[in-house]
């Protein structure tokens, strides 16, 4: 592992301010919620804080629940950050206020990064780790246990990421173990030619592609993602993976091999935009190249992914535009032979894809209307 990685639990006892120039989204709340739950320091409070951004789930909400409720792993609070739904989602999260460990926010809409860093604003002050599991999403028993053993085995990591599966709209198995697979061969994208994966898993290995790491199969640890600065609100989609990126350029991120979390697809899902999502990709790219919190280490590094994949990129396509060629297609075959050649020139990211794709919603402050909490919830 590189020197220049530290352990990621060295500062834990003392929150840490966000490293020098990172912005610090979830740092800029409104004064309503200052309302911060105060419990630390026994042995029943909880350790791990689970937060679920809501926006019109109501018909997934109560499985996601279940199964995040159902965790092995007993010291856990759940923080539901309500973003200004119009179904019947709150509701359906209110029939689990029985429970002493659910709170429920309930906020002005500003999105699935202002929500996860409102949720992740209320932790109790106990809590050492933090899950950002989506409201669509279903976590097996085991999955918060073996996340945290993996972290406690590995104190320089400063997450840890289990593998998923597709599951579809109505809870059935989907494309058998396709998004394993895909998981694995993306995160091999970042690795020289020969160079095989270990444990451990750096800014190289989520730089170029998505889902690497899907955010409800992450835990990181607190005071790695307080020195991140949270997720950017400025990402309407793929805020995730940006914060992924800054999350491992801080400290490596350590892989439990095992499928236990179940990625639902379906119509509404956020990334279902196909030009939006070129567009915030290539803004994933050129900010995580261009950023000022590389080290030069980094950055060399992060030159030598570009290239090797633009490379891999450029004779794949003119190997296609051959083939189609030779297959009497004349147009499609120069086409993707122009492709690839465009590939091998793009020599780093353009600066100024670095720019907002419309439609994001901005940074702004966003307010938070009610909080409702568990049982006992009051007694914290």
């Amino acid at each position: 592992m590189p020197r220049r990685w530290r352990s990621a639990t060295s500062a834990s006892s003392a929150r840490p301010s966000p490293a020098r120039g990172c912005r610090s989204w979830h740092a800029h709340r409104m004064v309503s919620d200052a309302s911060t739950p105060l419990r630390s320091g026994g042995d029943a409070d909880p350790r791990v804080t689970v937060v679920i951004p809501l926006h019109d789930r109501g018909r997934y909400i109560a499985e996601t629940m279940r199964s995040v409720l159902a965790q092995r792993f007993a010291r856990i609070e759940v923080i539901v950050v309500d973003d200004a739904s119009t179904d019947d989602g709150p509701d359906v999260v209110r029939g689990f206020l029985d429970d002493p460990r659910v709170t429920l926010v309930l906020r002005s809409h500003g999105g699935a990064a202002a929500a996860r860093n409102a949720g992740a604003a209320f932790a109790a002050g106990s809590s050492e780790f933090i899950a950002f599991m989506d409201d669509d999403d279903v976590c097996e028993p085991a999955l918060i246990s073996a996340l945290v053993e993996a972290l406690e085995a590995h104190p320089a990591a400063s997450g840890a990421f289990a593998r998923g599966e597709y599951i579809d709209a109505d809870g059935g198995p989907m494309h058998g173990r396709a998004f394993r697979s895909q998981m694995v061969s993306r995160e091999e994208l970042g690795l020289a030619d020969g160079a095989v994966s270990g444990h451990y898993r750096g800014i190289d290995q989520v730089f170029l592609a998505t889902p690497v790491v899907p955010m409800g199969a992450l835990l990181v640890r607190r005071s790695a993602y307080e020195a991140t600065g949270g997720f950017d609100p400025t990402f309407a989609v793929g805020q995730d993976w940006d914060f992924t990126i800054r999350l491992a350029r801080r400290a490596p991120l350590v892989v439990v091999d095992r499928a236990l979390v179940r990625y639902r697809r379906h119509s509404g899902n956020a990334s279902g935009n196909h030009a939006r999502n070129v567009r915030t990709v290539r803004r994933i790219w050129a900010t995580a190249y261009y950023s000022g919190e590389n080290t030069r280490a980094d950055a060399a590094l992060l030159a030598r992914v570009w290239r090797t994949h633009q490379r891999r990129t450029s004779v794949r396509k003119i190997a296609q535009g051959r083939a189609l060629l030779a297959r009497g297609r004349l147009v499609e075959g120069l086409v993707r032979i122009a492709d690839g050649l465009a590939h091998r020139a793009l020599l780093r990211p353009l600066r100024r894809w670095r720019r907002p794709v419309p439609g994001s919603v901005g940074v702004a402050e966003h307010r938070t209307i009610a909080v409702e909490r568990g049982l006992v919830g009051t007694a914290r």
